[in-house]
């Protein structure tokens, strides 16, 4: 059992390893192969930005909201990162006029983004690289059929339970 149990561990960090290079590579990527989708007066600006995962994940999710403003806390929740990390990014996001921002007037102490047009047009791409990524992760899944994905998401989902250490 312990070589299984080694044998599993180093799987499981061998995929997070390669996610992390998909991550890196990201943004490499679309401007090699997804920047056709974007208007050519953006294309210069876009190639640029030189963009992070986690600074899509926020434009994404801007993008997907149902009102044209979104309050900084609101958003703030709804995405994994510090307060610190975050307001990081919303300052990089405004000034690369992706996103803007603006008080609320009637308090003028709770902050409203809105994502701007070329802001829109990354998070799409963020969206079709998730879909490639999808894509590849299906063709490799499909070598194994159902019960084999079923105890994996099992074994998955039972690490993923408890990760504290217990001492």
């Amino acid at each position: 059992m312990t070589d299984e149990i080694t044998d599993l561990l180093a799987a499981i960090r061998t995929a997070q390893q390669q996610h992390e290079v998909f991550k890196a590579d990201f943004w490499q990527f679309a401007v090699d192969h997804l920047a056709d989708d974007i208007p050519a007066s953006s294309v210069e600006q876009f190639k640029a930005l030189k963009m992070t995962h986690s600074e899509m994940q926020i434009l994404s999710q801007l993008a997907a909201a149902t009102a044209d403003w979104v309050p900084y806390k609101v958003l703030q929740e709804q995405v994994p990162f510090s307060q610190g990390m975050f307001s990081r990014y919303i300052k990089r996001l405004t000034k690369a006029a992706l996103i803007t921002k603006t008080k609320r007037p009637e308090n003028k102490k709770e902050v409203l983004l809105a994502i701007t047009a070329v802001g829109g047009q990354v998070a799409v791409i963020h969206g079709k690289m998730h879909a490639l990524e999808h894509d590849q992760i299906a063709k490799k899944l499909h070598q194994f059929d159902a019960a084999q994905l079923q105890i994996a998401i099992k074994v998955l989902n039972s690490l993923a339970a408890d990760q504290r250490v217990n001492v």
